[in-house]
């Protein structure tokens, strides 16, 4: 089970030596950053600002905590069978995407890989185990927000599709007229 000191959020003074010590930045640019006022961005996004490849970070943070690598790419992923697996406000409030699910497990992307308090209540809910990706914070934000749009479209269609078919039926039932050739086939099979 994950101890408190294993459930923090990443937090930029954490990550500056490590990139610096690695030769990802410079010490000007740690310097620079450490100063920086706070902002609630990913720490991430914020390094990226100062000219590095967000992707790179994410790929170099994926490798420093021993998590898998995943470059989201939201034309790989089976929206429809994803979405339903947790809520858009859950989804939103810990920042994680499900980009895969199988018999026994479910794919989740984070940007936090130290958050662990969702787990344990994802996987009891879904009777899955949760196979943890590290992902772009800006990728993961971005799909969120579309895949919930999409399923909620996909949805609302769905359900205005079947209330238009219910009132063409009661429209076709409710004429004096005889139905005309191409509705004959309805009419035997009703019959």
């Amino acid at each position: 089970m994950p101890t408190a000191l294993h459930t923090h959020r990443l937090e930029l003074h954490q990550l500056l030596p490590a990139l610096l010590e690695q030769g990802l930045i410079t010490a000007e640019m740690a310097h620079s950053l450490s100063t920086a006022p706070a902002t609630r961005q990913h720490p991430l996004v914020g390094i990226a600002a100062h000219g590095l490849c967000l992707e790179t970070l994410t790929q170099w943070l994926a490798t420093h905590v021993g998590q898998p690598y995943l470059r989201i790419d939201p034309l790989k992923i089976d929206v429809a069978t994803v979405v339903p697996l947790m809520s858009h406000a859950f989804a939103q409030r810990h920042g994680i995407l499900a980009v895969a699910v199988d018999a026994q497990t479910v794919t989740v992307a984070s940007a936090q890989p130290h958050v662990r308090d969702w787990e344990a209540g994802l996987a009891q809910v879904l009777k899955r185990s949760i196979k943890r990706v590290v992902a772009n914070p800006t990728a993961i934000e971005r799909c969120i927000g579309e895949f919930y749009r999409l399923a909620k479209s996909v949805s609302g269609a769905d359900q205005k599709a079947t209330v238009a078919g219910n009132v063409e039926l009661l429209n076709l039932g409710a004429s004096d007229q005889e139905p005309d050739a191409n509705d004959a086939h309805i009419v035997t099979i009703v019959d």
